[in-house]
């Protein structure tokens, strides 16, 4: 079977569960933690996402690039954000299999100021939860040396 919408959402959702598995057990010290000032807080991390997620489904459900400061996300607890984060996720990828389900890989999208071809949305949106990730994981291992990401599962 070719490579259709239906694999760039399951792209998408494979690497923002990835993200998540760096969230478990997370400690109230490691929230708001700022290693070093390029670094974003897990906090605003997830809010980023959010709202990143936010404005790539009206980017790709309107056509023109959005304006990014209307999708800000507020919220600052984790566990909210979490919470929003999945909810942002999950209309993204639904919609990614719902309205580009009969798309040919070679249809524009608007994307990060760009038209991009629908293959390359994968790669946009896993690279952002793959950097988010090596953030939180970073703002983990500086607060704690002992966290161990391999023992969580890539699926779970």
């Amino acid at each position: 079977m070719p490579y259709c919408a239906s694999d760039v959402a399951a792209a998408v959702r494979a690497s923002r569960r990835r993200l998540s598995s760096h969230l478990v057990d997370l400690g109230p010290e490691q929230q708001d933690c700022r290693p070093c000032a390029a670094c974003m807080s897990i906090g605003e991390s997830l809010a980023h996402l959010v709202s990143d997620d936010r404005a790539a489904l009206e980017a790709m459900t309107t056509g023109p690039e959005p304006d990014y400061a209307a999708f800000d996300e507020p919220e600052r607890d984790t566990d909210a954000l979490r919470a929003n984060l999945e909810t942002s996720h999950d209309q993204l990828g639904d919609a990614i299999e719902r309205d580009l389900a009969a798309s040919p890989m070679e249809v524009e999208i608007s994307a990060h100021a760009s038209p991009v071809k629908l293959d390359a949305v994968a790669v946009i949106r896993c690279s952002e939860d793959y950097y988010l990730a090596g953030q939180v994981a970073f703002i983990r291992l500086a607060t704690d040396p002992a966290w161990n990401n391999s023992k969580a599962s890539c699926d779970g």
